[in-house]
């Protein structure tokens, strides 16, 4: 307690005050300060305190009166100190109810008076202040009551509060989710973008540990994450989040570290943007992307099997238009035989028959009608043979009604060296057409090879029925047909095959136990197909191939 105060304090209060503090004595000559110097300089260092205060002072009377005014508060009121002395202070408040209910409060309340409200300057300009008003008892207005008031300017906490707000607004304009974590990663602020994320509202969030709400799943290590972002102020990765609703996110994460004046962790900005939909799409386009390059694959391999089977057809098809070439100069040369053969010794006999009746007529001899006959007979046989042959060449109208009827016609002609037969099986059945041509051919092959190559004693046609197809089976008991895989084939065999093809069948060339060759060409029964399916057959030769082939053979 100063020695000024003691003044204020009855005698007993004066006398104990005097034990407790006694008098301050100087060390330099042991003489008693003068106490009225001593008060007059604690004033004076009062009044110094008062005057150049940061912050501005003002006192006034129950009356709103100013009494007493620091340098800061005429500065901020921009007005003479002598001037503000003696004023209302209402003269300098822009918000007069309040002002007039914060004196009212200052009258009835014996405590500190908070308020908030606008202050004018003597220029008009408007100040935002908070006005702090405490009682106090006057020793230079004889006791008097005063209200002593610190107004503090709220101008740069308003500004810099507007500029926050200015700055929260444009952050909930984002869509990603931004919020602040502090140095216990609890969230001190928590956008609009975030609440529309996860389903948190700011109420729900503020407070909250981030982990532990979001339930956040890392690729690595947290620990590891603060030791980059240490290091750097910076980091950045993707996050699983789960929602409110239990649903999980994928989120790109950005996080920017905010030091203090120590240089310790004060504050992490995250700012998170979904994009769980980018990464289904990304993981849809790879397995997509997997499934492209398996077909890609597959189609590839396809492509290499139908390139090969393409590149054996085209073989196939030159060779085969060579053995067509082959087969034509066999054809030519066996029709010339026949002819030759046939014919020609036919035409050779009837001009030596005719040469002779021609002299005998000349030297008016007697003509023998028996030669005229045999003349004749001569002729109609080689009309016969020339029929024959005719109809060999020409044997395309092959159906399924006359089948049976060209076999025969087939196995009784003359022009086979060895004896041949037909057997038909009752269970044989042919519809197609197609195929009913396609086998008579086969047969007709057949015979022709046996006749030229089996030497056989015999040669056999059977027509069967197994339990799902047709067979057409040519047998010989000749010198056989070799079973090694790797024995060339004859013309012959390649056109049949190619027939056997043509028409859905399969055929098979072997050699029995007993001997001799065995033809079979086994024809699936299409009365036990779909009906869509009877004339479903692709042709693997061009057109001008099998019309040359059915002229041919």
């Amino acid at each position: 307690m100063s020695p000024g105060s003691r003044k204020f304090l009855s005698e007993p209060a004066k006398r104990k005050a005097a034990k407790r503090h006694p008098p301050i004595r100087s060390t330099r000559n042991g003489a008693i300060r003068n106490p009225k110097t001593e008060l007059e300089a604690a004033t004076q260092r009062f009044v110094d305190l008062y005057d150049f205060a940061p912050i501005a002072y003002v006192s006034f009377g129950r009356a709103g009166r100013i009494e007493e005014a620091n340098l800061m508060a005429a500065e901020l009121l921009d007005e003479p100190r002598d001037r503000l002395i003696g004023r209302p202070f209402a003269f300098y408040v822009a918000d007069l109810d309040l002002f007039m209910l914060h004196l009212l409060s200052c009258r009835t309340s014996q405590r500190q008076v908070k308020t908030e409200l606008q202050l004018k300057t003597r220029k008009g300009e408007l100040i935002p202040a908070q006005l702090l008003s405490t009682p106090i008892t006057s020793t230079t207005r004889n006791g008097a009551l005063l209200f002593q008031t610190a107004i503090i300017d709220l101008g740069e906490r308003k500004r810099h509060e507007q500029q926050l707000a200015e700055q929260a607004r444009l952050l909930d304009l984002s869509n990603d989710a931004i919020l602040v974590r502090d140095a216990n990663d609890r969230i001190t602020y928590w956008n609009k973008g975030a609440t529309k994320i996860y389903g948190y509202t700011w109420q729900e969030a503020l407070g909250k540990v981030t982990h532990n709400l979001l339930k956040t799943e890392r690729s690595e290590p947290l620990p590891k994450i603060y030791e980059k972002l240490f290091r750097d102020n910076y980091w950045e990765g993707e996050l699983v989040h789960t929602r409110r609703d239990g649903k999980r996110l994928t989120v790109f994460s950005r996080w920017v570290l905010d030091r203090d004046a120590q240089g310790k962790r004060s504050f992490i900005l995250e700012t998170n943007n979904d994009v769980t939909r980018r990464k289904q799409m990304e993981i849809a386009l790879q397995e997509s992307k997997k499934l492209l390059e398996e077909r890609v694959r597959e189609r590839t391999r396809d492509l290499r099997m139908a390139n090969k089977e393409l590149l054996d057809e085209i073989a196939r098809r030159k060779g085969l238009e060579g053995e067509i070439l082959e087969i034509s100069d066999r054809e030519q040369q066996r029709l010339g035989q026949e002819i030759h053969d046939g014919l020609c010794q036919h035409l050779t006999a009837v001009a030596f028959m005719a040469r002779s009746v021609a002299l005998r007529l000349k030297n008016h001899r007697v003509i023998d009608a028996g030669d005229i006959e045999k003349i004749a007979q001569l002729v109609n046989d080689a009309a016969t043979d020339t029929r024959n042959l005719s109809r060999a060449l020409h044997r395309i109208d092959v159906d399924s009604a006359g089948f049976i009827t060209a076999l025969e016609d087939l196995v009784d002609r003359e022009i086979w060296r060895i004896p041949c037969r037909l057997e038909v099986k009752p269970s044989f059945h042919i519809e197609d057409d197609v195929a009913a041509g396609e086998l008579y051919r086969i047969a007709r092959e057949a015979v022709i090879n046996a006749n030229k190559h089996s030497e056989a004693r015999e040669i056999v046609i059977k027509l069967e029925r197994t339990r799902s197809e047709m067979v057409l089976r040519v047998i010989d008991d000749g010198v056989g047909f070799s079973s090694n895989p790797k024995a060339k084939r004859g013309l012959g065999a390649h056109i049949m095959g190619y027939r056997a093809r043509l028409m859905g069948a399969r055929l098979e060339i072997d050699s029995p136990k007993r001997g001799g060759t065995r033809v079979s060409c086994y024809l699936p029964d299409r009365r036990l197909q779909p009906k869509e399916r009877k004339n479903n057959r692709t042709q693997p030769f061009p057109a001008r191939i099998v019309k040359a082939l059915a002229t041919l053979i």
